[in-house]
């Protein structure tokens, strides 16, 4: 029914993941990996409606480490304020822009592009069942496990804010993809990445065009 090849074969983990001291030490040192001009931490705070987002450039990554690191504990909980209000810290991210850093901290923003990913695969999985029922169970879960695997594929957490503005404009071909790679068709599927990175880089230069 599904043919599948080693390029569907390997996941990766996807989905938000809760924020501890070793995850935002992770995120300053991906930073500085790659450049990052600004690193951005979202906080929640006992009482406040809303969460507080701040930003820094990459000028301020070493004193802010030491300040988060010395400050907080290791679920991220503000230590002085302990026992008066509960603050900590529940997102950070890093990035070439403000843009970036509020794609990545507004769970609305960030999960939009994820959903239209998720939407996408299964409605090309659901075609592909009704299409061709499965035989077995065996098989019926074959094709479940074939639609987490694309999913963990296409989804991560470290979209730009001009990468996810392009999977919002072209879920289309990203559809198109994820049922070439339902089908095994390995020459279309190389084909329609190489086109999906070709954009992909178009959405980054224009969007570091545009600081």
């Amino acid at each position: 029914m599904f043919r599948s090849s080693t390029r569907c074969t390997s996941t990766q983990e996807w989905g938000q993941r809760e924020m501890n001291k070793s995850s935002l030490k992770a995120v300053f040192i991906n930073a500085k990996a790659t450049g990052a001009k600004y690193i951005g931490v979202k906080i929640e705070t006992e009482g406040s409606s809303q969460p507080e987002f701040i930003i820094n450039p990459q000028e301020n990554f070493g004193a802010k480490f030491a300040y988060y690191m010395d400050a907080y504990d290791d679920d991220l909980a503000l230590i002085s304020a302990k026992g008066k209000k509960d603050i900590k810290i529940t997102g950070a991210a890093s990035g070439k822009s403000f843009e970036d850093i509020q794609s990545q901290l507004l769970e609305e923003i960030a999960k939009g592009w994820k959903r239209l990913i998720a939407e996408a695969i299964d409605r090309v999985v659901d075609k592909a069942l009704k299409e061709t029922p499965p035989e077995s169970e065996e098989e019926r879960l074959q094709c479940e496990g074939m639609r987490e695997t694309i999913k963990g594929m296409f989804i991560n957490d470290s979209r730009t804010a001009a990468e996810a503005r392009l999977i919002s404009e072209n879920i289309g071909k990203y559809e198109e993809i994820f049922e070439t790679c339902m089908n095994g068709d390995d020459l279309a599927f190389k084909k329609g990445l190489i086109e999906l990175q070709r954009l992909q880089n178009e959405a980054i230069l224009r969007g570091e065009g545009d600081e």
